[in-house]
């Protein structure tokens, strides 16, 4: 399973989808090199790299890039169950059983993570990440409302070239309004959302896929329908997935046994701050949201 366990089908779903770095068992972090990016115009693309059409003879001015220094210091998520040893002796596979529902629980709590994660003790999530993108709601828009504008003004703020590998993420008390978006066209309409397609099971908004998600915020607030592309945005490292552990002295005069689940990681998104595209003066992002309509 991905992630040793973290991932089983219905947690874990965005640390499956990050830009995972595993570390060796000698490790407790990793500095990775970002590129000090804020602008695709001419002379910052890739922190200020340059490259010109040149005539025979001609000369150019050497250039070079800047660097930042982006350090994941593994931090540590961890759980403890005590199980008596009448419980365990009476009770056929238990120990597996508990293990299945820990490792349940650590993914639901790290994807909580990459979604809203403050960055103290635990990973930065993309609701608090310095590169985030926030489209703001439309002049006279209702509380609590998804329209057909909202999520092309989102579409319109992913990176081109991100496009590809990007994602709803949405709050499931969405679906009543997604599924009837549409483009007017005169007295009709045509659908934004179109239902399950290869790659898309949940169906697709724009062409881009739809993850429902237990993290996402309720219907109204800042993060209730994400457009994300976490391969592209999102680094996470962490070192040989779940370790499980039993005693049975911790409460050896309780008669009881004592499993710890314990993982190590850390994760933040890879851009300091949302880019100004070549052309055009709108900021764009891997991590898109829509502002609060309270």
């Amino acid at each position: 399973t991905i992630l040793a366990g973290i991932y089983d089908g219905n947690t874990g779903l965005l640390a499956s989808k990050v830009d995972r770095i595993p570390l060796s068992t000698t490790s407790n972090g990793i500095k990775l090199p970002g590129t000090d990016e804020s602008s695709r115009a001419t002379g910052s693309r890739g922190g200020g790299v340059r490259c010109y059409w040149e005539g025979e003879g001609d000369t150019t001015d050497a250039t070079k890039t800047k660097f930042r220094v982006v350090e994941l210091s593994l931090k540590k998520l961890l759980a403890f169950c005590n199980l008596t040893d009448e419980l365990i002796a009476d009770t056929v596979a238990l120990e597996a059983f508990v293990t299945k529902q820990f490792q349940a629980e650590m993914g639901f709590v790290l994807d909580d993570a990459i979604i809203r994660g403050n960055g103290a003790g635990k990973p930065l999530g993309i609701l608090n990440a310095p590169c985030l993108v926030t489209v703001t709601k439309e002049n006279g828009q209702a509380a609590k409302t998804i329209l057909a504008d909202n999520v092309e003004n989102m579409f319109a703020r992913m990176p081109a070239s991100m496009i590809s590998g990007a994602e709803w993420l949405i709050n499931q008390d969405c679906w009543p309004q997604i599924f009837q978006l549409a483009h007017v066209i005169g007295t009709g309409g045509v659908p934004l959302y179109r239902e399950s397609l290869v790659g898309a099971p949940n169906g697709s908004l724009l062409g881009r896929p739809i993850t429902p998600i237990e993290h996402a915020s309720t219907v109204g607030s800042l993060g209730d329908i994400v457009f994300a592309n976490l391969k592209a945005g999102y680094w996470m490292a962490d070192k040989g997935g779940i370790n499980q552990a039993s005693s049975v002295h911790v409460r050896f005069l309780y008669d009881e046994s004592v499993l710890r689940f314990t993982y190590r990681t850390d994760g933040q998104p890879k851009y300091a701050s949302p880019l100004t595209p070549y052309q055009g003066t709108n900021a764009i992002s891997p991590f898109v949201a829509l502002a609060a309509r309270a």
